[in-house]
């Protein structure tokens, strides 16, 4: 069923629990279900990890939001589910279905809607293999006796990767740079984000490097957390009012970095058409946008502008996020699923869990099946095949490989390398 709102309405429902929650999760956890009473703002809560459609089911009932703001959804911690629905809203509901079956149904629905954003097309290297430097950084700052994967990125780390990945004899595909390639501190001595400026004695010859990726066949892609500054960055220093909330949570768990998450307005297309123009006018052709983990409308808005920006500078441009849900996820061309961790024990389910939620929430999406072997900097061979193997099977996505595995056993890279080279000689 379709109900339109012309004027504020409450609907309540009769659930039984667990109640699944596709936009609510925390890091590292697969914390979708819950027992427990809430009161949530699926446009406006905190994106954290991976936030999809703002929908519900209970059992054989379903429940979602079609216009892209407005509304909320309460639970007694009993048997009564109660939606608010503003004026302008319009609700989809089925109490006797197969949930998954009613979640296609109502995608087909809201995507039909010829007042919703539009996403370009696709470029056809979009759906493309990908390697990504950030897990084999961990790994290389592990063996070294140290916590700092950031340092450890620098061009020569790149070139080596390259080889490292050709005498492997992996597929080429995008290659991208993650993060540890920018100016990390200012001069003051404290942390910087905001700035995107190259690190000139990690990259000295950045342009160089970005010419040599592409002759070697690799489509050369950049890491960015746009969405995020520090009060010392210029950004800042211009636009003191654009300092938004305080950031906190992280995949990997470390200190809170002061970091503010910017406030949504216009004076951000200079900053951002200055940004990433200058880095596609050197050759880049992906950007991997991350740290998107604040009020989910204020992300959509930046995204949004973002998105916005680089398609006018080169329509081929992909730009992949991490916000699966189906209204934040027209602006970009293709999601990242979220990677789990060995480390934390149902990694599995996270996995799945993930997937699952970005595939049902962003169904026309190309999928980032992020990353091979998980996000794990010290996980032995047999969970990094295993990891790889439920990864592989899964459709409507590209695999990513980001920990290279020269450090195992020959028996092991050459199993990895073959699935790899099975999956792009099928697809690529």
């Amino acid at each position: 069923m379709i109900q339109h709102f012309s004027s504020p309405e409450t609907l309540t429902f009769e659930v039984m629990p667990p109640l699944y929650l596709p936009f609510y999760n925390q890091w590292c956890a697969n914390q979708y279900y819950t027992y427990d009473p809430f009161d949530y703002d699926p446009f406006n809560l905190r994106a954290v990890s991976t936030s999809g459609s703002p929908v519900v089911i209970a059992g054989e009932k379903f429940f979602g939001f079609m216009n892209e703001s407005g509304g909320s959804f309460s639970y007694d911690g009993c048997c009564t589910l109660t939606v608010h629905c503003p004026a302008g809203q319009t609700l989809y509901y089925d109490e006797a279905c197969n949930p998954y079956d009613a979640w296609r149904a109502y995608n087909a629905a809201v995507l039909a809607d010829e007042t919703l954003y539009k996403s370009l097309p696709n470029a056809p290297f979009h759906g493309k293999l990908e390697l990504c430097t950030w897990v084999d950084q961990k790994r290389m700052a592990v063996d070294a006796g140290s916590d700092d994967m950031w340092s450890k990125l620098n061009e020569q780390y790149v070139y080596d990767y390259m080889k490292r990945a050709g005498k492997l004899g992996l597929p080429k595909g995008k290659l991208t740079i993650d993060d540890g390639w920018d100016i990390r501190y200012a001069s003051d001595g404290r942390l910087c984000y905001g700035n995107w400026q190259i690190d000139r004695e990690k990259f000295p010859h950045m342009e160089r490097l970005v010419k040599d990726m592409t002759d070697e066949g690799y489509i050369p892609g950049l890491w960015f957390a746009p969405f995020s500054m520090t009060p010392n960055c210029e950004l800042a220093a211009a636009h003191p009012e654009l300092l938004g909330d305080p950031w906190s949570g992280s995949a990997e768990g470390e200190a809170v970095r002061r970091l503010m998450f910017i406030k949504p307005d216009p004076v951000l297309t200079k900053y951002y058409r200055d940004i990433f123009g200058y880095y596609i006018d050197m050759g880049f052709k992906k950007f991997k946008f991350d740290m998107s983990y604040g009020n989910k409308a204020e992300m959509k808005a930046l995204l949004k502008l973002m998105y916005e920006v680089v398609k006018s500078i080169d329509p081929t441009v992909e730009v992949e996020a991490h916000i699966p849900d189906i209204f934040v996820s027209r602006c970009c061309d293709t999601v990242r699923t979220n990677d789990a961790n060995f480390d934390r024990p149902p990694w599995r389910g996270i996995t799945l869990e993930h997937y699952k939620i970005c595939r049902y929430s962003s169904p026309d999406k190309i999928l980032n099946l992020d990353h091979l072997g998980t996000n794990s900097q010290s996980c032995g061979e047999e969970e990094f095949l295993e990891h790889c193997r439920i990864l592989m099977k899964l459709d409507g996505g590209y695999p990513c490989v980001s920990l290279l595995p020269d450090h195992f056993s020959k028996k092991a890279a050459d199993t990895f390398v073959g699935m790899v080279r099975d999956w792009a000689e099928k697809n690529q």
